[in-house]
């Protein structure tokens, strides 16, 4: 098979130089940054570059859907900054999935946001534990921002995470569970499965119920 190398370098060199400058020219965003349009258009480029190496598709075509999408994007762009209705209907709009203490179950289903999920991205904001947390808003590019209560101080391992049990982080604390069964008891709750997420204080286990959720829910919306 012959391979035409200086095709391979030219038509390489051309796509480089031109996603480096169409990128430049929609601006300057971190990839943690990127938004669901940003992120469609960046692998769309990247897909209709790579069909560029076809030799029977002509490098004229490839470079004007490139340039076209370049252009696009960057009305969008223009767009957005220009009116907050068109940034919601193209970026979306941060949700809050923790407000004064209370986690929006409700938003956070809406978002397919799991417990685990939560608790993964409380982790990398150095918290320990959702009962630390005061706010938590999930930004449109997918990043949790937190805001920690004053005073608090729990175990960085969940005891239970979803209706299960953790196991291994009960065995790390030295506990039983038979102790988890006595906390259980003591506010008055029959089932495990009931649990969405449990923590330790350092002297009890705190839990957040379905029941404990609605009440929580309830009272925000009375002194609301």
């Amino acid at each position: 098979m012959n391979i035409d190398y200086e095709l391979i370098i030219y038509r390489t060199i051309i796509f480089y130089v031109l996603l480096f400058v169409v990128f430049k020219f929609m601006g300057k965003r971190e990839v943690g940054e990127l938004t669901v349009i940003d992120l469609v258009i960046s692998i769309f480029m990247a897909e209709i570059a790579a069909l560029g190496f076809d030799r029977s598709r002509p490098i004229q075509e490839i470079l004007l859907i490139i340039v076209l999408l370049g252009v696009l994007q960057f009305v969008a762009a223009f767009i957005t900054l220009r009116s907050k209705k068109a940034r919601v209907i193209m970026d979306g709009k941060p949700s809050i999935l923790i407000y004064k203490g209370v986690v929006n179950i409700g938003e956070m289903r809406k978002q397919r946001y799991t417990i685990d999920d939560l608790i993964l991205q409380l982790r990398m904001n150095n918290i320990t534990s959702i009962f630390e947390v005061d706010y938590a808003i999930l930004e449109v590019n997918g990043q949790l921002t937190a805001f920690k209560q004053e005073g608090t101080l729990y175990h960085p391992l969940p005891i239970i995470v979803s209706g299960k049990l953790e196991r291994e982080n009960l065995l790390r604390l030295s506990k039983t569970e038979e102790w988890v069964k006595e906390e259980m008891e003591r506010e008055g709750i029959l089932f495990i499965k009931d649990i969405y997420y449990a923590a330790f204080d350092g002297e009890r286990l705190k839990f957040l119920t379905r029941a404990n959720l609605e009440m929580k829910e309830k009272r925000h919306y009375r002194e609301t």
